[in-house]
């Protein structure tokens, strides 16, 4: 069950940087756009060495629905900053 919410979070923590540096970009704002871009590109790489380990359909769900809470925690977290 922690493998499971480990690549919940995982997903979640991918995918939010993206959808808040997506609205950032959007509204011109650099220095937050900025920051996103470097969390993405760590997040990517701490991930690639890790996941390859993961290989069954529950896990792949499992991470695609924590890449689905991070858009919308991302979406949230850009709306309270801007």
């Amino acid at each position: 069950m922690i493998d499971l919410f480990e690549l919940l979070l995982r997903g979640a923590l991918q995918v939010a940087p993206v959808a808040a540096g997506t609205v950032f970009i959007s509204r011109g704002q650099y220095h937050y756009a900025a920051a996103t871009s470097f969390m993405i590109s760590f997040m990517w790489w701490l991930n690639a060495g890790t996941s390859s380990g993961y290989q069954s359909w529950v896990y792949a769900a499992v991470y695609a629905l924590g890449a689905s809470l991070g858009a919308l925690l991302g979406m949230w977290g850009s709306r309270r900053l801007s």
